[in-house]
């Protein structure tokens, strides 16, 4: 749930969090604004995280997931060695 500061002209993305419900997932910030997509004419939900505006990382495989166990959208490989 990224916003806009317009004082900084700069996107600001929420802190990753844990989740005790949860262990073994992070919740993120999809990069989206508020759970809409940026740059649209008019408000469209995020397809990405399905307009929640957060999304899902598992620790251990780096999976993302618009929910713990639920519809994957990707991997995160930023930590992967090539």
């Amino acid at each position: 749930m990224a916003f806009y500061d317009y004082r900084e002209n700069k996107i600001i993305p929420y802190e990753s969090q844990e989740c005790p419900k949860y262990p073994d997932w992070i919740q993120i910030d999809c990069g989206c604004s508020g759970g809409l997509e940026w740059g649209t004419e008019e408000p469209t939900e995020c397809s990405r995280c399905n307009g929640s505006g957060m999304i899902w990382k598992h620790k251990k495989s780096g999976v993302l997931a618009q929910y713990p166990g639920g519809p994957f959208i990707g991997k995160d490989t930023s930590n992967d060695k090539l």
